[in-house]
């Protein structure tokens, strides 16, 4: 028999090489580590993925699965098994009932005894393809590849199959010699018209309806990333970001992620980087691999050479330790925009500046190296060939610009680090929020951020369409910039310009979630910590919750929490499907206090609680 592993290994996932990756760097600290021997029900685990702390678990990443982990409060791989299989349309529909007879048992409903054995595990609920047909065998007499025949048929959804097959289910079928295929539900004792409620249950679900054993493998190897994430965030999240080298997108969550954890992503660095990014300490160091223009061939060769002569003592030594047909222009450039030089020669000004210098300076020691000839400054003892041109750093906008376009990021800082103190005032959300899903489509959202990667096109009606990328320190995002909003705001869509923007959010499928602009102002100079001075509604003081709708099983249990603890304090309820802000009744106003907040948090998130 296959073990998980191994039969995982058929679904193709990158997730496998992630969660091997990891393995091997917990080995160089914990050599005996086996993810096969991970304990399946650890509560630290759990209690993370009950909080919705998901981003970087393989199939739990989007808004959507955290709030249901929070609502359902996962115990089990079981659990996952089963949200896996729901969180699907069609049976997403099924999504509360599942929660609600999950947390109160005495509401399970079953129409004959015998479905209790089949539906028990799923709280009464039809999730998986192979209750389907234990229904029919255990109801009907049917044969397991009989049932396996009518599993497909209500899949494919062939009504005229599905007709004659309801008669089969109700009364049984014989062959043409009289010989009993199948006994029929009624021959069991079950009465017509709960069979015929069964069946009609099972044909509208079942195309919907999903494989356990493929369910049950994609929440082991969940389970088995969340186990990770929780237990060792570096080295997981070093591979995740390898896995993840060609999206700058995703290596900024995971980034943001890592800065929330306390783990520092550590810039390139020639005397200290591999190819890939790796845990350094607590910490992890980013791949030269990341690094446009940059081969592994090279990579591999400066590595090498690290590892058998040292490190590496100044920017000439790097140059002619590693001169060969792969170490060109392009690629020195890279590493010193990058700041991957930067441990050789603390000015990236003045490398970029002398890189002919030096590139000729390699040349000519080689060639005369390789015909044998003295150096004329060997003989003189000196300990350079190369004095490099002196000249003052470029700026600090200047350098982060250049580490985006090495690598698509900002490593050593961001361009709207300077408006730290005019966002704290501000209030203003952040990006990686709505990237992450919790504003829905046609929300109407304020941001800051940088601008780049402008681009205008022509329609065929001859309207102009732009196009964009806005980003703060925690994520980027596309927006889509309409004629008369591209007219309005021309002179600002400008690479690199600081701005507050206004827009809407655009939530299509199949792509990412964008931003429709409807209104861009610059951040001046002298507003650097200041007030944004935008006119807003003066907020309500209280307590605000936010909760996925009014119908959901959460909303009671903050009914029943915020009863508890009577007070003067008012409470206000935000409906995230609706947008809706609700006041709770005085008879539920709170008192404040570290109990309440505690509670509350534990089931709806710290983000979603909130005292004004």
């Amino acid at each position: 028999m296959l073990r998980i592993r191994d039969a995982l290994h058929f679904l193709g996932l990158r997730n496998l090489t992630i969660i091997d990756d990891t393995q091997k760097y917990i080995r160089l600290e914990e050599p005996d580590f086996d993810i096969e021997k991970i304990p399946l029900d650890d509560n630290a685990t759990y209690n993370m993925m009950a909080k919705g702390k998901t981003l970087g678990v393989f199939q739990f990443e989007s808004d959507g699965m955290k709030n249901v982990l929070r609502q359902l409060n996962p115990e089990s791989i079981e659990d996952l098994t089963a949200v896996l299989s729901l969180y699907r349309p069609g049976p997403m529909d099924s999504i509360p009932r599942y929660i609600e007879n999950r947390h109160n048992p005495d509401k399970i409903k079953y129409d004959i005894p015998a479905l209790e054995s089949i539906l028990g595990v799923t709280y009464g609920c039809i999730v998986y393809q192979e209750q389907v047909m234990q229904v029919f065998r255990t109801l009907a007499g049917y044969s397991l590849g009989r049932a396996d025949i009518v599993r497909r048929a209500m899949a494919k959804k062939k009504h005229e199959v599905m007709k004659r097959e309801k008669e089969f289910f109700l009364n049984g079928e014989k062959d043409q010699n009289g010989n009993v295929i199948s006994h029929g539900a009624l021959a069991f004792g079950i009465s017509e018209e709960a069979a015929t409620k069964i069946f009609d249950q099972m044909s509208s679900f079942s195309s919907y309806a999903f494989n356990k054993a493929h369910a049950c493998a994609y929440s082991f190897v969940a389970y088995r990333t969340a186990y990770l994430k929780c237990h060792y965030p570096s080295e997981y999240f070093a591979s995740l970001m390898t896995s993840m080298m060609d999206s700058p997108l995703k290596i900024s969550q995971y980034t943001s992620e890592c800065n929330k954890a306390g783990i520092k992503i550590l810039p390139p660095s020639v005397n200290h980087s591999l190819e890939h990014f790796t845990p350094e300490g607590k910490n992890i160091r980013f791949g030269l691999l990341a690094i446009k223009n940059l081969g592994l061939g090279l990579i591999e060769r400066l590595i090498n050479e690290r590892k058998e002569n040292g490190k590496y003592e100044s920017f000439y030594d790097f140059c002619l330790r590693n001169y060969s047909r792969e170490f060109n222009r392009k690629a020195l450039e890279g590493l010193i925009k990058s700041g991957a030089l930067d441990c050789v020669c603390n000015n990236r000004r003045e490398m970029l500046y002398n890189i002919d210098g030096v590139l000729s300076a390699v040349e000519n020691e080689r060639r005369f190296s390789g015909q044998g000839q003295l150096n004329l400054f060997e003989e003189m003892g000196s300990p350079n060939v190369f004095e490099p041109i002196k000249v003052p750093e470029m700026s600090r906008d200047v350098l982060l610009s250049l580490e985006k376009e090495a690598t698509g990021l900002y490593l050593t800082g961001h361009p709207m680090d300077d408006y730290a103190e005019f966002l704290k005032n501000a209030k203003m959300i952040s990006i990686s929020d709505i990237t992450m899903g919790k504003y829905p489509d046609g929300k109407r959202v304020t941001i800051a951020g940088i601008i780049s990667g402008v681009k205008v096109r022509q329609l065929k009606n001859n309207n102009l369409l732009c196009t964009a990328i806005i980003e703060d320190v925690s994520a980027s995002i596309n927006i889509t910039i309409f004629a008369n909003a591209y007219s309005s705001y021309k002179s600002l869509l400008t690479d690199s310009k600081p701005v507050i923007l206004t827009g809407r959010v655009s939530e299509r499928e199949d792509r990412d979630i964008e931003l429709v602009l409807e209104k861009l102002e610059l951040i001046p100079e002298n507003l650097k910590g200041a007030v944004y001075a935008e006119s807003k509604p003066k907020v309500k003081q209280g307590l605000y919750l936010r909760v996925e709708s009014q119908n959901s099983p959460t909303f009671a249990k903050i009914r029943e929490i915020l009863a508890k603890y009577k007070g003067d304090t008012p409470v206000y309820i935000v409906c995230r499907d609706t947008g809706k802000r609700l006041e709770a009744p005085k008879s539920l106003y709170v008192k404040k206090c570290e109990e309440l907040n505690r509670e509350l948090c534990e089931i709806l998130a710290d983000e979603n609680v909130k005292f004004v």
